[in-house]
């Protein structure tokens, strides 16, 4: 009898971990990059000591909606929300938003290792999550966003924004976009997203390292801090959504 109720207790701890298991959809190629992103992303995070990503909302061949939640599988986000568009064999872009300004470093800097995979993305963008959640704890009420802009390009583009009492709830979220890298266009990163053997740019691709437009080396420009507030939602001037 004994035997016969840790046989029941071990099959229901083995069927508890499968049903909390995200319900991954992998039938493209981007979904199954995303999968493995998302991996690499939970493994860095449990090296912080952080949550991992543990709850996949929707899954579509074009969309992606996940989040950290306090137990898996959750139905609807609890304060870490990661959006990612997806192409059919390529990530195109990623908006990650968090409503604990302590926690956003670590998971932003966890999101941008993950995408750069053996590479090391080098202390200057690891830095910068903190920079603009330190900037966001020093001036609490005053907002700030940079423009995105979200054509793919040869390189991987990082844009900051956060959103002081965004819904008038007394709740402040911090954002990160992330604009992926043309497929084959890019070789200073993770193969997962879809980089070539060869070093340069994939001549299949139709990328060209000077193609206007997109920018291989930008000399993070685009971390530039625009100090301009934005509306508030409800006003006249908020016509469209900034999420």
């Amino acid at each position: 009898m004994k035997r016969a109720a840790i046989l029941l207790l071990a099959v229901m701890m083995i069927c508890s971990v499968a049903f909390s298991e995200m319900q991954w959809k992998q039938e493209t190629p981007a979904q199954q990059i995303l999968k493995q992103f998302v991996e690499e992303t939970n493994r860095v995070l449990t090296e912080q000591g952080e949550q991992p990503v543990n709850s996949l909302f929707e899954m579509y061949n074009g969309l992606a909606i996940l989040g950290i939640t306090g137990e898996p599988d959750a139905e609807t986000p609890e304060g870490v929300e990661i959006t990612v568009r997806l192409f059919y064999d390529s990530l195109d872009m990623l908006e990650l938003r968090v409503n604990d300004i302590a926690r956003f470093p670590g998971i932003a800097a966890a999101l941008i290792r993950a995408m750069y995979g053996e590479n090391d993305p080098g202390e200057k963008l690891l830095e910068v999550p903190a920079a603009r959640a330190e900037q966001a704890r020093l001036e609490p009420a005053k907002s700030y966003e940079e423009p995105v802009d979200d054509m793919n390009g040869t390189m991987p583009r990082i844009y900051y924004a956060y959103y002081p009492d965004q819904y008038h709830d007394g709740v402040s979220w911090m954002q990160m976009t992330i604009i992926f890298p043309m497929a084959g266009a890019w070789d200073g990163g993770n193969v997962l997203l879809g980089r070539t053997d060869e070093k340069g740019v994939d001549p299949d691709s139709g990328a060209s390292e000077d193609y206007e437009g997109y920018y291989s080396q930008d000399d993070y420009s685009h971390f530039d801090v625009f100090t301009t507030s934005t509306p508030e939602p409800d006003s006249a001037a908020a016509e469209y959504d900034f999420r």
